[in-house]
C-alpha cells in the first residue's frame, strides 16, 4: 500500500505547543486503507522539539519522522517537508494547531470530491483565555490571525481577495502541484521572529495561474489555538509593519519619483495615515486602531522599500 497523506509540520521553539498538535494527530479517525505519515520540520529550534517529537513516535503507530532544518524561515521548513515527504498528498498544519479528528479523512475526500489540486478549509479560534470585544468584533484582525470560518465552499479564483481563502495552518496539495509550479518562495513567510506573511497565497496563486484547481471545503476543519501573546495590539502592530515590510521589498513601486529607494507616495502616506489616526485617537472616535495599523502599514512598507533600495545600491556597487 503507497502512502497517501503526509502531514507537514514546520516548528521552531514550540515544543510545548507541538505536543497538543500532535496529540490531536493521533486522534486522528482513519480508514484502515488510507497509509499516513507525520513529518516535523524542526526549523533550528533550541528547545525540547526533538525530544517531544521522538517521545511521541514511540506512542504511535503512525509513521513520525523527525527533520532538522538549519536554514531559518517557514518557507524553507515547509519546503524541506516536501522533499522529505513520501505521501501522494501532502498536507500541512502548524505547530500550535489543533486537528479535527477527521481531519486526514477529510482531506483525501476533499481532494477527490473536487477533483482538485489543492484543497483548504475553516480554521476555528480556540481562545486559551477570554478575547478583548476590540478583536472578535473586527473581522479584519480575525483575519490577520487566520481565522477563517467561511461554511460556503468552493473553488477559488484569481484575485484573491474575498473570502474563503486557504490558509497554511489547513491546506493541503497534490504532489504533482509542486513539480508544477515549485515549492514555497523562502522570500515570503515567518523567518523567525519576522511575522511576515504570504507564502500560501504565493503558492496558490501561482497554481491558479498555471490552471490548476484549489477549492475550499468547510469539511476541512482545524482549530487554532490563541494565546494571550496574540491579544494585545502590540502583537497587531508588529505583524502589520512586518506583513507590510515584507510585500514591499519583494513587490517593488513601477513608477513614480523616489528618495532613497522608497516612492514619494509612500513618505505622504506614513504622514496622512498618522495624523489620520492621531485624530480619531484625540478625538475618541471609533476606528481609531484600524488607522493606527494603517499608520503601521505604511511605516512598515516605507521601510521595505527602504530596505529593497538598499539592496539595489549594494548590488550595484559589487557589479561595479
Amino acid at each position: 500500500m503507497s502512502m497517501q497523506v503526509s502531514v507537514v509540520i514546520g516548528t521552531y521553539n514550540r515544543a510545548h505547543l507541538l505536543e497538543g498538535t500532535l496529540e490531536a494527530l493521533a486522534s486522528q479517525e482513519v480508514p484502515g486503507s488510507l497509509e499516513w505519515e507525520i513529518v516535523v520540520v524542526d526549523n533550528n529550534s533550541r528547545d525540547a522539539t526533538a525530544q517531544v517529537t521522538t517521545a511521541f513516535s514511540k506512542t504511535t503507530a503512525t509513521p513520525v519522522r523527525y527533520v532538522f532544518e538549519p536554514q531559518q524561515g517557514l518557507s524553507h521548513a515547509r519546503n524541506r517537508g516536501i522533499r522529505e515527504a513520501r505521501g501522494a498528498i501532502i498536507a500541512f498544519t502548524d505547530d500550535d494547531v489543533l486537528p479535527a479528528s477527521d481531519w486526514i479523512a477529510e482531506i483525501a475526500a476533499a481532494i477527490d470530491r473536487w477533483k482538485a489540486d489543492g484543497v483548504g478549509g475553516r480554521i476555528l479560534p480556540r481562545w486559551e483565555t477570554s478575547p478583548p470585544r476590540w478583536l472578535t468584533d473586527n473581522r479584519h484582525l480575525l483575519n490577520r490571525i487566520a481565522i477563517m470560518d467561511s461554511e460556503a465552499s468552493g473553488l477559488l479564483s484569481r484575485p484573491l481577495v474575498a473570502r474563503p481563502q486557504v490558509w497554511g495552518a489547513n491546506m493541503a496539495f497534490r504532489r504533482e502541484l509542486f513539480e508544477k509550479v515549485g515549492g514555497f518562495d523562502p522570500r515570503w513567510g515567518i523567518v523567525g521572529t519576522k511575522l511576515f506573511r504570504g507564502e500560501e497565497t504565493d503558492l496558490i496563486n501561482r497554481a491558479l495561474d498555471s490552471g490548476l484547481k484549489i477549492a475550499y471545503d468547510a469539511a476541512l476543519t482545524v482549530f487554532h489555538r490563541i494565546g494571550s501573546d496574540r491579544m494585545r495590539k502590540a502583537y497587531f502592530r508588529k505583524l502589520t509593519f512586518d506583513s507590510a515590510q515584507v510585500g514591499a521589498r519583494l513587490v517593488p513601486a513601477l513608477n513614480g519619483r523616489t528618495f532613497l529607494g522608497a516612492p514619494l507616495w509612500s513618505y505622504r502616506a506614513v504622514f496622512t495615515d498618522f495624523w489620520k489616526w492621531l485624530g480619531r485617537a484625540l478625538l475618541g472616535r471609533p476606528g481609531a486602531f484600524d488607522q493606527q495599523l494603517a499608520w503601521w502599514s505604511s511605516a512598515g512598507r516605507l521601510s521595505g522599500y527602504w530596505k529593497a533600495g538598499l539592496v539595489r545600491r549594494l548590488d550595484r556597487k559589487s557589479g561595479s
